[in-house]
């Protein structure tokens, strides 16, 4: 993956719908920027809501210039709350993957610089602070680029790759009653394996997409692999042969229907192709009005089960489509600079949709002139707990902006075999 380094401001952009509304002023919300991967990257789902609405945020912000994790926190989109810091090494550490659990007890997943590479780290936070850290990962070499779930059950599922002395592969671990499972290579291929995006399923199964090298090492290629309790029960590529694909995010709906959203270098330029599995796989549909350039990715559902997918433009916009029956046009939801990797939240479980918190949040990396901020924004699916959503009220959109201090330069070394987003 590739390699940045910068400093940055964070934002957080505050209440106005489509109809154009003038923002509040900004909120000053703490002393550390966040670094130019903040939200980074589009396989880890950054969001979870609680039941009692407050939204949470992973982030990667720049602790006087050593990039850390840290976790916000916000009841209203305009005043955010760090949490206490879940990692006290200060050791560097990015790339984080949050979700929820029905005890509302929230559970983090990061990489984390050790003495020999980095590695995996997990803790969990209830009760006004985070528990022991413990290290998830223990390959020869890197690992990295956790995604992490929680079930009905409230067992944590995570995945992310590492090295196994020849190559990168896929790794999973799953946190039952009685601890963690065993550290498990899913994959076993001779090319490497990066980037894995988690799901799961109504009925229990954990589905897993990442992209990797396709066996003639000319090309990447999105491939898929889906877990029934330990046993490995489907695997395969998804993208089209000879075409170079990368970034996938996949959703489950209430049905159990698995969708793949990813980025592919289609007629010399990246555009964001989709398929479904229901019964049986579709065909790849290159996602219309297309753009040229569309990266990063971030697929959700409302309660009405329809695909949501939020994504950067070339033109450094963050759009959002909608698929019902057919693809809404791209609508902007950023409104200046240069904005970079967005997040969206999966409604599952214990991660509500309905009610006061019946909306898709979404998170993301901005830049404006000489400042930076972390944009956030929340796309309005009006549905009552009770019942179905109430699909005439218009789309509104709703803004959060929290501003602070620019603090220095922040560096972030990453291996030279990485993708750069």
């Amino acid at each position: 993956m590739g390699h940045r380094d910068l400093l940055l401001i964070v934002a957080f952009v505050a209440g106005f719908l489509l109809v154009a509304e003038a923002l509040p002023p900004a909120v000053l919300a703490g002393p550390e920027p966040p670094t130019a991967l903040a939200t980074a990257y589009n396989t880890q789902r950054k969001l979870a809501r609680s039941p009692d609405g407050t939204l949470y945020a992973a982030v990667t912000v720049n602790a006087s210039g050593v990039p850390q994790v840290r976790v916000l926190s916000t009841t209203d989109g305009v005043a955010w709350t760090t949490l206490p810091h879940p990692s006290v090494s200060g050791n560097a550490s990015d790339r984080a993957s949050l979700a929820i659990d029905s005890a509302r007890t929230l559970h983090l997943v990061w990489t984390e610089t050790t003495s020999s590479d980095r590695q995996v780290f997990y803790a969990r936070f209830t009760g006004g602070r985070w528990g022991l850290v413990e290290q998830l990962s223990h390959s020869t070499g890197y690992a990295g680029f956790p995604s992490l779930a929680v079930d009905a059950r409230d067992r944590v599922h995570v995945v992310w790759y590492g090295f196994d002395g020849a190559f990168y592969q896929i790794y999973y671990r799953r946190l039952e009653p009685g601890g963690w499972t065993l550290e498990r290579a899913l994959t076993n291929t001779a090319a490497d394996a990066t980037n894995p995006a988690i799901g799961l399923g109504p009925e229990g199964h954990v589905h897993i997409a990442w992209f990797r090298l396709d066996r003639n090492g000319t090309f990447d290629e999105v491939a898929y692999l889906r877990l029934e309790g330990d046993t490995v029960a489907e695997t395969r590529s998804l993208s089209a042969n000879g075409v170079d694909a990368i970034d996938p995010s996949l959703a489950v709906d209430r049905a159990g229907t698995v969708h793949v959203v990813w980025s592919a270098l289609v007629g010399g330029a990246d555009r964001l192709q989709h398929v479904e599995r229901g019964s049986s796989w579709s065909a790849i549909e290159t996602i219309a009005p297309g753009m040229a350039g569309a990266r990063h990715p971030s697929t959700a559902f409302d309660a009405g089960s329809r695909l949501h997918v939020v994504w950067e433009g070339p033109d450094g916009v963050v759009y959002h489509q909608v698929r019902d029956g057919s693809w809404s046009a791209p609508a902007a939801l950023s409104s200046a600079g240069t904005n970079r990797y967005p997040s969206a939240r999966w409604s599952q479980d214990d991660n509500p949709l309905c009610g006061p918190s019946a909306r898709i949040d979404v998170v993301w990396t901005s830049e404006v002139g000489a400042r930076s901020r972390l944009a956030y924004r929340a796309i309005d699916v009006s549905a009552a707990c009770s019942g179905p959503p109430d699909w005439s009220a218009s789309l509104a959109i709703a803004a959060g902006v929290l501003i602070v201090a620019l603090v220095g330069l922040v560096a972030v070394a990453v291996r030279s075999r990485r993708r750069s987003g």
